[in-house]
């Protein structure tokens, strides 16, 4: 017999002797006993002389830990830091700023009837008149009542405007944390309140799916649409934000630009809503808010009612963008301006609007339950069944939209000057929605990535999103960023800042007087706009009272003025601090 011919029945003789033995590497089966797989996305735990797998990331979004799945932000046990230490922190705590806060959301900003979030102008303070004055006399650098005792009866005027959709959808994304930390009977209604006027912000455009920016109904004192008629003629490119009429029939009305006379449109079944009026051309930047609400809404809040309305309007939104090709379809059958949501659209960078359309679409499934949605998700924009051209006409090549993803478009110009705050808030919203919702461990790493390397730290870019200052995108981060094996571990130090902005927060939101200090705000380039901009992220002490200041530029370089008598609305600290205690980033007693 040949040596070779011995040789091979020699290693087939030891293969089945081999294949008779348990493997070395498996440990004994002892009931109770429990373990993790080397990723950590999958735990084993032996029942009865049986290991049993369960897919922590895939089934739950979780990871595993000493044998458990667990929550990624809980992953280790970490102990997050409390910046005990801050020198620039107000007198009242986190939490007494936060209990403040939801009460004067309720109180002042938040009209029963309106069912939507605003700033406000509060009356001029009545003072003894003068010889040769005329009563009333007022004082109007002093606010009557004051804003810890005005209520929304006492508005003298509500600052509605074109983003109102935008900053109330990021408030009832607040509340929809809240009620996961606290359960409170009160925040949940106050959420379907809230759900309320944002339904009726779909429901008065006529068109499923799709979302006015501002509606103005009849009625409310302090608040008025525009009387100027050109507010409301059709622009012919679609360029402008336009006003409508809901006529006593149910029909929208616009003022024709030749004759500027009224005229009647054809879409009508409006009747609900006659008087009403509303703003057309809604843009990426509201839905970027709307999506995220939903998000959390479906997340956090398990009440059925609440569940319900969520998946109608998230169903509604996917349906919308499916059938019109990604774009948001206006009311008069035009796309509107900022609303196309494609890669292959040149309005825009194309990882931006890349992860925009992903995450949009995979709020709308997760919220909603139509696996058409999903099927569109994985088989149109990650191209998992094959290359096929699902949006058909508009330059839409078959491509996975994950390539896209690097090529987001900020941080341009010297040193980043020419960074887009909006656009950065935007792209934020959609990768923290895309880690959240996502349970495919290759997906979510490859959003993990970008959200690390293209945004949170980009190599080489002094005004990286971890650089800023801003405790919202710090929590976010620290939230959805990869941790286990491979990774470099929890955002601690993005934490301890997001806190120390937190504590910095003024406990009232009046706009107050605050100074750029003259040796850190210095003109250093142009922003995108050509004004001067510094290269000095300005903590939230030093930065102006705004609508939602985590939404602005921290490289501004102006000072602030005092007005007592305009307060604005609290969501953007609320936000942060309900994420961060959800997340654990923030205990109950700091």
């Amino acid at each position: 017999m040949k040596r070779t011919k011995i040789n091979a029945i020699f290693a087939v003789l030891i293969w089945a002797a081999l294949a008779t033995q348990p493997a070395r590497c498996e440990e004994p089966c002892v009931d109770g006993a429990k373990k993790c797989s080397d990723d950590a996305y999958a735990a084993t735990a032996c029942e009865s002389g049986e290991w049993k797998r369960v897919e922590c990331m895939r089934d739950l979004g979780m990871l595993c830990d000493s044998g458990e799945c667990v929550e990624p932000w809980r992953y280790g046990s970490p102990a997050w830091p409390k910046a005990e230490d801050e020198p620039r922190a107000t007198k009242e705590s986190l939490a007494e700023k936060a209990a403040y806060f939801e009460e004067q959301a309720v109180r002042l900003h938040l009209h029963p009837k309106l069912k939507w979030i605003n700033p406000v102008v509060l009356p001029c303070a009545k003072v003894d008149c003068v010889p040769g004055q005329n009563p009333p006399c007022l004082d109007c650098s002093k606010a009557e009542p004051e804003e810890e005792m005005a209520t929304w009866q006492d508005v003298e005027k509500w600052l509605s405007g074109e983003n109102d959709g935008l900053w109330n959808a990021l408030y009832t994304a607040a509340q929809a944390f809240k009620y996961a930390v606290t359960r409170d009977e009160q925040t949940l209604n106050n959420i379907k309140l809230l759900l309320e006027g944002e339904a009726t912000r779909m429901k008065i455009t006529g068109v499923p799916g799709l979302l006015t920016r501002q509606y103005v109904m009849p009625g409310i004192p302090g608040l008025s649409a525009p009387e100027d008629l050109s507010h409301y003629t059709v622009d012919a490119d679609k360029l402008d934000n336009k006003w409508v009429k809901v006529g006593d029939e149910g029909c929208v009305w616009t003022v024709d630009p030749a004759t500027m006379q009224w005229q009647k449109s054809d879409h009508c079944g409006l009747e609900e809503f006659a008087g009403w009026k509303w703003l057309d051309n809604v843009s990426k930047d509201e839905y970027s808010g709307h999506m995220f609400m939903l998000a959390a809404l479906s997340q956090l809040v398990d009440d059925e009612e609440v569940r319900a309305t969520v998946a109608d309007m998230a169903g509604q939104v996917g349906a919308h963008m499916v059938r019109n090709g990604m774009d948001f379809t206006d009311w008069d059958g035009r796309v509107t301006e900022h609303g196309k949501i494609r890669a292959g659209v040149m309005d825009d960078f194309v990882g931006f609007n890349a992860a925009m359309a992903l995450s949009f679409i995979k709020v709308a499934h997760a919220a909603s339950g139509n696996e058409k949605l999903d099927k569109w998700y994985r088989d149109c924009l990650l191209q998992k069944s094959g290359k096929v051209v699902c949006i058909k006409g508009k330059n839409e090549p078959a491509r996975d939209y994950t390539k896209y993803l690097p090529t987001n478009g900020f941080f341009r110009g010297f040193e980043g000057c020419y960074s887009n705050y909006n656009g950065v808030s935007m792209h934020m919203l959609s990768l923290f929605d895309l880690i959240w919702l996502e349970r495919d461990p290759e997906l979510k790493e490859i959003y993990q990535h970008t959200l690390d390397a293209d945004v949170m730290r980009a190599e080489g870019q002094p005004r990286a999103v971890i650089n800023q200052n801003n405790a919202w995108f710090d929590f976010m981060w620290a939230a959805m960023k990869r941790v286990g094996p491979g990774s470099d571990g929890h955002a601690y130090g993005a934490v301890d800042n997001g806190i120390r902005m937190l504590k910095q927060f003024p406990a009232r939101k009046r706009l107050q007087e605050i100074k750029c200090p003259q040796d850190k705000c210095k003109p250093y380039c142009e922003d995108r706009a050509g004004r001067q901009t510094g290269n000095y992220a300005r903590p939230i002490a030093e930065r102006c009272v705004r609508h939602f200041v985590w939404w602005g530029d921290p490289y501004g370089l102006g000072d602030c003025e005092a007005d007592p008598r305009i307060v604005q609305p609290p969501q953007d600290y609320l936000l942060a601090y309900w994420m961060g205690r959800y997340f654990g980033f923030i205990s109950e007693d700091m």
